[in-house]
């Protein structure tokens, strides 16, 4: 199975201030829904990272916008 590292946003305005800041800095983002399960709270988006998660989470932090926080799924609970 794959699993895939997404970082919950807050609102659906921040994922997307998020994905275009990440591809500025050369790294590709997607803007997916959150599986309801492991929403804690928030919009229900998370962004997917398949490379170069670490520094993804560190330029969003730095450029001040928030986050939810990190998780893992697999495949069988993306919905």
């Amino acid at each position: 199975m794959e699993s895939k590292n997404l970082i919950m946003m807050p609102s659906i305005t921040n994922a997307m201030k998020a994905k275009e800041i990440l591809l500025k800095k050369g790294i590709r983002a997607e803007i997916v829904r959150t599986p309801k399960r492991k929403a804690k709270s928030g919009c229900g988006y998370s962004l997917y990272v398949p490379k170069n998660f670490s520094k993804a989470v560190s330029i969003i932090k730095a450029s001040g916008i928030r986050i939810m926080g990190t998780i893992t799924v697999t495949d069988g609970e993306e919905k």
